[in-house]
């Protein structure tokens, strides 16, 4: 109740990839969140994201910038 936007999302994401999955599912993860912040975010992936399938939906490039596969889905579009 008391944290702002970015606290929030902070939250959810280390709850999230701090998590024990084999699979982990992100959609538009840096939503919210300040230069420092987005920093933080792909220090925790780099950091807990090893051995996992990560699946980041996003338009915004810097959310899945150290994924070693994209898939854009406007490649696919008739």
């Amino acid at each position: 109740r008391y944290f702002s936007s970015g606290m929030k999302q902070r939250l959810k994401l280390v709850l999230a990839i701090c998590s024990g999955s084999e699979l982990l599912l992100l959609d538009e993860p840096t939503t919210n969140l300040d230069k420092q912040g987005v920093e933080w975010y792909l220090q925790l992936l780099e950091r807990f994201g090893k051995d996992r399938l990560i699946i980041i939906a996003s338009n915004v490039e810097v959310d899945y910038q150290i994924c070693e596969n994209i898939i854009a889905i406007q490649d696919f579009k008739s």
